[in-house]
Formats: C-alpha cells, sequence, structure tokens
C-alpha cells in the first residue's frame, strides 16, 4: 500500500519551548487536521530569530537566515498554518528590540506570502512577575550567562515586546494570543511538562477558529525517541558542519518533518 501524502504544512518557528515540547506539539498536529501533515521546523534551544546561536557546542542559524524560507518557496503550494512562538530570548542576547522585530516581521511577511493562518504567542508576562531578583539573576545565569539585564529591565522589555507583537499582529491581520500562568513554574519561561498537552492545543486552535482540544494526545514512547533523533538540514557540532536532507523524517499517516 503506497503511503499518503501531505494535505497541509503547518510551519513552526521557535527555540526551547518548542524544542522540548516536539512531539507532543507534532501529536498535536495530526489530531487538528487528521490529515498527513508537512511539517517544517526551525527550532532549538536557545534560538535566535535573526543571527547564529550555541548551546552545548551545537551551532545553528537564526530563524530568518535559515534555508526554510528558501525550501518553502520551492515546495508546491499547500493550505499553511503557522505558528510562531519563543520570540523574547533575543532580548536576553542583548539585541534592541526594533532589530527583533524587523526579524520577527520579515518571517511574517513570508508567510503572509504564502497565505498562511499565522498565530504569534506573547511572553509570559504573569510568569516573570512572579520571580524575584535572585530567582532571575539564576535563570538568566544558567540560560544566558552573558545577558547584563536586571529584572526590572527585563520585565519592561517583555512588555514592549507584548505591545509590538500586538501591534504587528494588527497590522498583519495575525493572532497574537496570551500564554496562560498556569502552564509557567519554577521555571518562569519554560511550558511545565505536564502543561504541555494543554498549551500547544490551545496555541493552535486559532487556525481554526474552534475551541482548543482538551487535551493534545500523549506521544508514545517510540515516536518521542524517533523524533528526538531527527537532524536539522546544517548545525555545526563543535566546530564540524553537518548536513542532513530533508525531510528526514516520516510517520506512518504519511506525514513528513524538515528540520532547519
Amino acid at each position: 500500500m503506497s503511503m499518503s501524502v501531505p494535505t497541509r504544512r503547518v510551519v513552526l518557528l521557535g527555540a526551547s519551548n518548542l524544542t522540548r515540547s516536539f512531539a507532543t506539539v507534532v501529536e498535536t498536529m495530526r489530531l487538528t487536521w487528521n490529515e498527513p501533515v508537512e511539517i517544517m521546523a526551525a527550532m532549538g534551544h536557545g534560538r535566535s530569530y535573526g543571527r547564529d546561536s550555541a548551546v552545548l557546542g551545537r551551532k545553528i542559524p537564526g530563524i530568518f537566515p535559515c534555508a526554510l524560507w528558501r525550501d518553502l518557496q520551492r515546495r508546491p503550494p499547500l493550505p499553511t498554518a503557522a505558528l510562531m512562538t519563543d520570540i523574547g530570548n533575543d532580548l536576553l542576547y542583548g539585541v534592541p528590540l526594533d532589530r527583533l522585530f524587523d526579524w520577527v516581521e520579515s518571517c511574517l511577511d513570508r508567510l503572509v506570502a504564502v497565505d498562511a493562518t499565522i498565530v504569534v504567542t506573547q511572553l509570559p508576562l504573569g510568569s516573570l512577575a512572579r520571580l524575584g531578583e535572585t530567582r532571575f539573576r539564576l535563570f538568566r545565569r544558567l540560560m544566558f550567562s552573558r545577558s547584563s539585564l536586571s529584572l526590572s529591565q527585563a520585565m519592561h522589555l517583555a512588555n514592549l515586546t507584548n505591545e509590538r507583537a500586538l501591534a504587528l499582529g494588527d497590522w498583519k491581520n495575525t493572532s497574537v494570543i496570551p500564554v496562560s500562568d498556569a502552564w509557567y513554574g519554577f521555571d518562569p519561561i519554560h511550558l511545565k511538562r505536564r502543561a504541555e498537552r494543554q498549551a500547544w492545543p490551545a496555541f493552535t486552535s486559532s487556525w481554526r477558529h474552534e475551541e482548543p482540544l482538551p487535551t493534545a494526545p500523549r506521544p508514545g514512547f517510540l515516536n518521542r525517541a524517533y523524533l528526538s533523533c531527527l537532524a536539522p538540514l546544517e548545525q555545526s557540532i563543535w566546530g564540524v558542519l553537518r548536513h542532513r536532507n530533508q525531510p528526514c523524517g516520516y510517520l506512518n499517516d504519511g506525514t513528513t518533518i524538515s528540520l532547519y
């Protein structure tokens, strides 16, 4: 029997939240559409929207400069939905807000050009507001060791980011949605593991203007392991450049996965 081919495309842009939850996100996509999906994702721990980033010896390009956009133009047209999340990392890298939104707007323009239905997630202001200065410094040291932002500066920039995102969403006819404080715990920026199955259906329900699924399916161990082994088109591991043809992942319903 021949495998079904994708009849719909999903573009996913983000950093560590998307990477940590990827198996849950894939199951959410499959249940949302109930048909084979072509998933194209630019993600990675510490991922920047505009410049190279390196975590634990792994270097990857920024989301805006990466090859996802070239491949998106080359592939046959399909009904397309897109999710942009984790847009706050660059602030802790010291990137000016105007430059960050140049990158974000450029990504939006490329998605608009393929007539995508787009959702952008806001930053978790409530979670950040619960931080004390000591805990903020701990997380800043662990995740963004070169950052010198204070908690008050980070909160100010996060508020400005959400305001700019909402204004940009109005201009680009894009849904910019809030996140729930209940999805975050001691870690102020990463979804709690037990909240992932509620959060991702809520993020993507705007694509179809329907009530979100109560919870995403729990990914099986084999699917989770398989997805964790997939490699992007290009990355540098301790200075050694590696390439992997895309799509790199194939699921039994015909869903394909390309990583960038």
